[in-house]
């Protein structure tokens, strides 16, 4: 039996904000593995149209996991068939690793929401819910129920915005410290985020 964290996001790009909350919490909760999981059309970003198509965010994703002998990465939401909530994601994983404990990792940006994802008195049925906050993390406007059903990790977590990279490749502008070399180099390789054509 393994412990394994499901690590869902965007990834638009992954970067070293990602590496260190995946990093900590494996730490913390002595996982096994870190299954990367780059969403095709995540439910709770309102501009989808601006999200890079699925197979870069995987492309990159798949580069980020030879980085950590324990982390892997699944292909499961490149299915068109695969329905985009986190609900049926850990249904996947239910049936593929029935006999390991499950974890879902999430920053705390998504817990202030968490009571408007798909059934989500469902997730903490399925896995443990494993929050990563910066230590002094004002939960106040976090709704009690959930709070009692998460469980908390401190995280020293690094104030990187997969947004703010985007931004600086399109003004062409340095990424420098911000990503692996080698998502900077696919990132360059394949014109992402660029303004000029």
């Amino acid at each position: 039996m393994s412990r394994r964290g499901i690590f869902g996001g965007t990834f638009d790009p992954p970067h070293f904000g990602h590496i260190s909350l995946a990093d900590c919490i494996a730490d913390a909760l002595d996982l096994d593995v870190v299954i990367w999981v780059p969403a095709k059309n995540p439910p709770h970003k309102p501009d989808i149209e601006s999200i890079t198509p699925i197979e870069h965010r995987l492309a990159m994703a798949k580069l980020i996991v030879e980085m950590n002998p324990i982390f892997e990465v699944s292909e499961i939401e490149i299915d068109p068939a695969q329905p985009p909530w986190t609900v049926f994601l850990l249904e996947h994983f239910k049936r593929e690793f029935p006999n390991d404990e499950l974890f879902l990792l999430i920053g705390g940006d998504s817990l202030a929401d968490f009571t408007t994802w798909r059934n989500y008195r469902k997730l903490w049925k399925m896995a443990e819910i494993c929050v990563a906050l910066r230590p002094g993390w004002d939960v106040s406007n976090v709704d009690a129920e959930v709070l009692d059903h998460v469980k908390i990790i401190d995280c020293p977590l690094v104030d990187i915005s997969a947004t703010e990279i985007r931004n600086r490749v399109s003004r062409g502008e340095s990424i420098d410290g911000l990503v692996p070399q080698a998502i900077e180099d696919y990132i360059i390789r394949n014109r992402l985020y660029r303004s000029d054509f």
